[in-house]
């Protein structure tokens, strides 16, 4: 496995994570309430709620990880670190 390959995948990964949480946190503070989980037990939240909440995180996360993917792969192609 080249350098390339486990440089974008862990930009990649690291986006998402940052990209959810931010997304949890910005959720909390405009309905005042946890962002929708997916549990099946929980009734206080509306299907539409639930919708919102599953295009806005997945659209947002999506441009996280593409744009850490080329920002990470541009870089490594500067030749700014050394290729494994």
């Amino acid at each position: 496995m080249n350098a390339q390959k486990i440089v974008t995948t862990v930009a990649a990964i690291a986006a998402g994570f940052a990209a959810n949480k931010l997304i949890s946190l910005v959720w909390k503070g405009v309905t005042g309430h946890e962002p929708p989980t997916g549990d099946a037990d929980d009734g206080e939240i509306s299907l539409g709620e639930l919708v919102v909440f599953a295009a806005v995180s997945g659209a947002i996360v999506a441009f996280a990880r593409t744009f850490a993917t080329r920002t990470a792969g541009k870089w490594m192609a500067r030749g700014d670190i050394e290729k494994a």
